[in-house]
């Protein structure tokens, strides 16, 4: 009787383990299954199992069909070899076969042509190939800020910048957003001149987030960010360390995160017009 509960309760903390470790639906449903599973059987086994089973009558049977069915989603997701990924186009779907984590190298991903929102056709394999050759890290996370894209739709835990990548490419063609992706790496790579970008009167709340990062980052040094964060009641320390452009990012992810750009926008201007006065 011991054994066999310390049996169950080893299975749960592998479970609990591997979820903790890589945080992903087939591993959340699999640690839901077998908890479930172990604390039914011990309620069972605690008390007369004949009885307890008369009075859950056709409910048991539910409960049962549900732990089965949590049981074979969990196996098929664990040995599924390779995931088909359909990628949206115009009038016929583009297929591209993308190898788990574990199995992905330099030159073994591969996408298909693809078209955004408006009919206009991409090389997604070349736009793939730049970020994963011109971008850092820290860049890619700046093309999720411009793209709107928030971390847990594309990363995970001791995930590998390939795969980062490899998930910003389906998740923007999922939503017609390829020119824009394509856009956006352009722009990272060629930031645009401080007098190519609008005047601070121009900026506003409907302004693209993207205009207000290249903005900060012209115009901008860190002793001045530090002041507009401090001004903000935002404690500087908090914000990311490793660059001024993981300090903007943050900046804006945390004002936009709580509805506060606009406090932002309008400390702005109060500083240029008394810049303008003194």
């Amino acid at each position: 009787m011991l054994i066999g509960l310390i049996l169950k309760f080893a299975v749960m903390a592998v479970f609990l383990f591997m979820f903790w470790r890589r945080p992903s639906l087939n591993w959340g449903v699999g640690l839901l299954t077998v908890t479930s599973a172990v604390l039914l059987d011990t309620f069972l086994g605690t008390f007369n199992r004949d009885e307890m089973l008369a009075q859950f009558g056709f409910f048991f049977y539910v409960i049962a069909g549900l732990l089965i069915g949590g049981a074979a989603y969990w196996l098929f997701s664990l040995f599924q070899p390779v995931q088909m990924l359909v990628q949206p186009g115009r009038g016929a779907a583009a297929t591209a076969i993308i190898p788990p984590p574990a199995a992905v190298s330099s030159t073994a991903v591969h996408f298909s042509p693809g078209t955004d929102e408006t009919g206009t056709a991409f090389d997604r394999q070349m736009i793939f190939e730049e970020i994963r050759d011109r971008l850092s890290r820290d860049d890619v996370l700046d093309l999720l800020f411009d793209l709107g894209i928030r971390d847990n739709e594309v990363m995970t835990l001791q995930q590998e910048m390939q795969q980062l990548i490899i998930n910003v490419m389906e998740l923007t063609a999922q939503r017609g957003q390829t020119g824009q992706l394509a856009l956006a790496v352009e722009r990272i790579l060629t930031p645009p001149a401080p007098e190519a970008l609008p005047r601070l009167e121009k900026i506003s709340l409907e302004s693209p987030p993207t205009i207000l990062r290249h903005y900060l980052l012209a115009h901008y040094d860190l002793e001045k960010l530090q002041k507009t964060a401090v001004a903000l009641g935002i404690d500087w320390e908090q914000l990311n360390v490793t660059s001024k452009k993981s300090r903007v990012r943050d900046l804006l992810l945390y004002l936009y995160r709580r509805n506060r750009v606009d406090e932002l926008i309008h400390l702005m201007h109060e500083n240029a017009a008394t810049a303008k006065e003194s």
